[in-house]
């Protein structure tokens, strides 16, 4: 009886080992419909902004916008095309590895001449921005509910470079202590009085567009 009781306890022992060796395995294999990022913030900073946007592109990510800065008169100090920051849904500061929704907005700014203007084609980036313009409207490349995790200033560069020109932010100066929001984040967004839109919606280039966030 005794020996039998150590045979029952040596095999569950053994099953609990192989369950925990199978988890340690596969515990990155989770599927949870989220990605990783191809490399940290700190990566990313000084390469060639090309090259960042096939990474995040082979990982997985949807949205994917190029920003040249327009700060070059020279390029003594940076070379035009080289990443000063790389975003993603908002933070600056990000991990190898972390994960992220394949929906989450990626922004690349790269510094460049003034007249300089990305190379990235639609195709490439897979920038959600509506170019018929035949009508003489603009579509949103953004949803009311999507630009609500963009920063103000992605917003405001994802709305101008679709083609909006009448764009204004609004500080809500709502915070004491950044608990439920930080500073920055979008509250609403109207467009042409509109706070409820979808991607694709079209709307005159100079429609009316306020950006309200919280602020100090």
């Amino acid at each position: 009886m005794k020996n039998r009781k150590i045979l029952s306890f040596t095999a569950l022992m053994l099953a609990v080992v192989m369950l925990v060796s199978f988890c340690a395995c596969h515990g990155d294999r989770i599927d949870d419909g989220l990605i990783s990022v191809p490399m940290s913030s700190k990566e990313a900073k000084g390469r060639n902004y090309e090259d960042i946007v096939t990474k995040f592109r082979s990982a997985g990510f949807d949205n994917i916008y190029a920003e040249p800065m327009g700060d070059l008169i020279i390029g003594l100090l940076n070379k035009s095309g080289e990443v000063e920051e790389v975003t993603v849904g908002g933070k600056s500061d990000f991990s190898k590895n972390k994960r992220f929704s394949p929906d989450t907005y990626v922004i690349v700014r790269y510094h460049s001449f003034s007249q300089s203007t990305s190379s990235i084609t639609e195709e490439e980036s897979r920038e959600p921005v509506i170019a018929d313009t035949s009508d003489g409207m603009t579509g949103l490349p953004v949803s009311s509910e999507e630009i609500k995790k963009l920063s103000v200033k992605e917003a405001s560069s994802i709305l101008s470079e679709a083609g909006f020109v009448n764009i204004k932010t609004e500080p809500l100066r709502d915070l004491v202590l950044e608990i439920l929001h930080s500073d920055g984040d979008i509250s609403e967004v109207s467009v042409g009085g509109d706070i409820e839109f979808k991607k694709g919606d079209r709307y005159a280039p100079d429609a009316a567009i306020v950006i309200r966030y919280h602020s100090y």
